[in-house]
């Protein structure tokens, strides 16, 4: 079980605590090693209490870090072709913040995104083939897609 009360449902769920609920769909907690037979082989175990523990994590929506990682504006250094699905009616990902990272000036502003309500959260794996194929073809031009 979580430690850390923000992430413990035990705690979040009462009525007389202001914190947050928040749902946490694709993460994996070292508690969870113990409780689900699916995640306590392969040194699952180790590598959840490892990530856990990490303390030197960068932010994670750093303008800086995002365009390093696409090479934008890095001398000798090619920029990325960057394309993504955002599902409208996404449960895990907030629409109007996936938006703010893609408008003019923003770290992924040159990224094609492609905007749908065709797939929920589950989209690779629910259609996998489909999606990747076509982001790909976004990527490099082939298709055109509104974003």
């Amino acid at each position: 079980m979580s430690t850390i009360p923000e992430f413990d449902y035990k705690i979040t769920s009462k009525s007389d605590t202001e914190l947050p609920v928040l749902f946490f769909g694709e993460m994996v907690f070292p508690w969870m090693a113990d409780d689900y037979s699916e995640l306590s082989g392969y040194g699952m175990k180790s590598l959840s209490q490892s990530i856990a523990t990490k303390s030197d994590w960068l932010p994670l929506f750093d303008a800086f870090n995002m365009r390093a990682a696409l090479g934008a504006g890095n001398i000798g250094m090619a920029k990325s072709k960057a394309a993504s699905a955002t599902y409208y009616s996404d449960m895990y990902v907030d629409f109007d913040c996936a938006m703010k990272l893609i408008k003019r000036g923003e770290p992924l502003e040159n990224g094609k995104v492609w905007v749908t309500n065709e797939y929920q959260h589950s989209g690779l794996r629910d259609d996998g083939a489909h999606i990747v194929s076509k982001l790909v073809q976004m990527a490099k031009g082939t298709i055109n897609v509104p974003s």
